[in-house]
């Protein structure tokens, strides 16, 4: 027996101060409900939830992202709806100003209606915003850059590839333009007899020349019904033509400053090959003075416009440049389109001297004599649309590709009904908005779909992170008062055993007795 070391204290204090770290642990977890209240039990446990805490954030605030894209695409949505309520008041103008019952007068309030709703729905297009962003005016439409100037991109579906698209244009889109087979003969001072009075009709709209009528007096008729049937009027001194120098906005022509002795030349203001001109004269003198005899014939001075003659771009090896061989091209005037498989779809419009070909005057007709061809390279980008992170993780986005509603690009900018056959035209003009407007419409309502899928996705990610997070971090509140309380018993049969242990070594008093 020994008094100095009391071996039996030692091992019972040793097993009641681990008894008690145990109880002090199991407190901590029921007070606090976490299993894990610092990293020291359970580093692996502890690094593993921190990741999932800071994904549940993260999937909290892409819910609140994904609701910001519903909103955008709720208020670009309401503007579609409006755009599509005047493009079916514009069909209905059209189809009542085709109807030749209908007076010039008439015609005139009906142009003034359409040309009053294509205000509108540019003002839409440029004021439709969320958080001040513009919505519809083709900022959230894919970048595509031009090696050319002037070279508009109208559509780019977002499932083409970024990269290098090439188109070749060996002839350029031509307006209808009306070259006269002479020159002006009355001078400036004359003016109209009653022999040489007459009406002179272009694309169905009657001119008026009176008895009395001076030089500036037909042309100022000759230009005013020349805007209202969608096209224009001027005088060139010389028939040089040049598209390159001039530009396309006279035909290549340079626009002279004396009427007098120069010639009438009318010109359409659109592009292609359903673009054309008809001028008649029921009076053959009329005619003679101003230069075009021919229109006092039964047919009448007939031109036509055409489309741009293009191709896709094939690099020295023979492949397409960007297109898949299955990728079909087209045009119409101007505007050059292109399809593929999978709804892919690349639309552009480009100028009408791309390529330097010019008419070719000589002979009174609108043919091609020069030039070469143009490569037009299209570089598409991933800039331009709207990222909404959807995610708890990098680059978890969906882009939003809104393309624009400009009267520009549904068409509609240059609408015409002031006679029944630019109101023929200007229904399949209408027509052919209507159905881009609902393709624009039937995409923002997908996106509008995919994110409230999205939300839900999100959700239930949420939940089920929630739950694992739970299993990871929480305590078993039922499991831990079972630890509990098996702690506390032997906590306190350790306090009474060295409690007795302590009360050992006085037994030796007994031998000193």
């Amino acid at each position: 027996m020994r008094i100095n070391v009391n071996v039996s204290a030692i091992v019972s204090n040793n097993a009641l101060q681990r008894s008690e770290n145990r109880l002090s642990d199991s407190i901590k977890r029921l007070s606090s409900g976490y299993k894990l209240n610092s990293s020291a039990d359970d580093p692996a446990g502890c690094a593993i939830s921190e990741k999932m805490r800071l994904q549940i954030k993260g999937l909290d605030q892409s819910d609140n992202n994904a609701a910001d894209g519903i909103s955008i695409l709720n208020i670009a949505d309401g503007a579609m709806t409006e755009v599509q309520n005047m493009l079916v008041r514009m069909k209905e103008l059209a189809v009542q100003a085709a109807n030749d019952v209908n007076s010039d007068g008439e015609r005139e309030a009906i142009q003034k209606e359409l040309n009053s709703i294509n205000k509108e729905i540019d003002r839409i297009a440029n004021d439709t915003e969320f958080n001040t962003q513009p919505l519809l005016n083709g900022n959230l439409m894919r970048r595509v850059y031009s090696n050319v100037q002037g070279v508009t991109q109208i559509t780019c579906t977002d499932n083409l590839v970024a990269g290098i698209y090439g188109i070749t244009v060996t002839e350029d889109a031509r307006q209808a333009v009306m070259i006269p087979n002479g020159t002006i003969t009355m001078s400036s001072t004359a003016t109209i007899t009653k022999e040489q009075a007459g009406k002179i009709t272009m694309n169905g709209y009657g001119i008026d020349i009176a008895e009395g009528s001076t030089l500036n007096d037909i042309m100022d008729k000759l230009v005013a019904a020349a805007n209202k049937s969608g096209a224009k009027a001027f005088v060139v001194g010389s028939f040089t033509n040049d598209t390159v120098a001039n530009g396309t906005e006279y035909a290549g022509y340079l626009p002279a400053t004396t009427i007098s002795g120069s010639s009438l030349v009318l010109m359409t203001n659109e592009y292609g090959s359903d673009q054309s001109l008809t001028v008649t004269c029921d009076n053959e003198l009329l005619a003679n003075l101003l230069g075009i005899s021919d229109a006092a014939t039964a047919d009448g001075m007939v031109s036509q416009g055409k489309d741009a003659v293009v191709d896709i771009t094939k690099d020295a090896n023979g492949k397409r440049v960007g297109f898949e061989d299955s990728a079909v091209i087209s045009s119409k005037g101007t505007v050059i389109t292109i399809k593929d498989v999978n709804n892919k779809e690349f639309v552009v419009d480009i100028p009408g001297n791309t390529a330097g070909t010019q008419f070719d005057d000589s002979a009174k007709i609108a043919t091609k004599t020069g030039g070469g061809t143009k490569d037009v390279e299209q570089e598409v980008t991933d800039v331009g649309t709207m990222s909404i992170h959807i995610g708890a993780n990098q680059d978890q986005v969906i882009k939003i590709d809104i393309p624009p509603i400009t009267t520009y690009a549904l068409g509609t900018d240059n609408i015409n009904v002031m006679t029944g056959y630019m109101a023929q035209r200007a229904i399949e003009t209408v027509d052919v908005a209507i159905t881009r407007a609902n393709d624009i419409r039937s995409k923002i309502g997908a996106f509008e779909n995919r994110f409230e899928h999205t939300r839900n996705n999100l959700a239930t990610s949420t939940e089920n992170l929630t739950k694992s997070l739970s299993t990871v971090t929480d305590t078993d509140m039922a499991e831990e008062m079972t630890e509990y309380t098996a702690v506390t018993v032997m906590t306190q049969a350790a306090t009474s055993i060295l409690s007795q242990a302590n009360e050992r070594p006085s037994t030796v008093l007994q031998l000193l007795q």
